[in-house]
């Protein structure tokens, strides 16, 4: 059985998103990483962890995991939640890739989490260094 995460403690995870663009018929698809807090935990047959936290479009929402998906679904850092949706954009994107633009390549909201703090020297990081990120 796992440690439950004390009351308040911030958890991160992986959900899709459906975004619109304009002038474009169909919603389209992307992975976000989600943060949320512990706000305490559902005991009736077993454990859920019961968090409130921000959705995609910024609204508060509450979300149940069981205890045993801490580590799979749900992570105590943003880096780990950002390799699992990583996996999941390749996924689609090797399942989807027929299909083309907008579509593919999907939108990645979760790349800066990737990179640790120690990956860039900020004294010579330049802006243009990034162009998916340049508005």
């Amino acid at each position: 059985m796992k440690k439950r995460p004390d009351i308040g403690t911030k958890m991160y995870s992986v959900h899709e998103h459906l975004y619109y663009i304009p002038d474009y018929p169909a919603p389209v698809l992307e992975y976000v990483v989600l943060e949320a807090k512990v706000t305490g935990f559902y005991t009736l047959g077993y454990t859920e962890v019961c968090l409130v936290g921000k959705d995609p479009d910024g609204h508060n929402t509450p979300y149940r995991y069981p205890l045993n998906k801490i580590g799979k679904s749900l992570y105590y850092s943003k880096r780990e939640a950002a390799v699992q949706a990583e996996q999941a954009t390749k996924r689609y994107e090797n399942t989807w890739g027929w299909v083309g633009a907008p579509h593919i390549p999907m939108r990645r909201p979760w790349e800066p989490l990737l990179l640790a703090a120690g990956d860039v020297d900020e004294g010579q990081m330049n802006i243009f260094d990034f162009p998916e990120v340049l508005p």
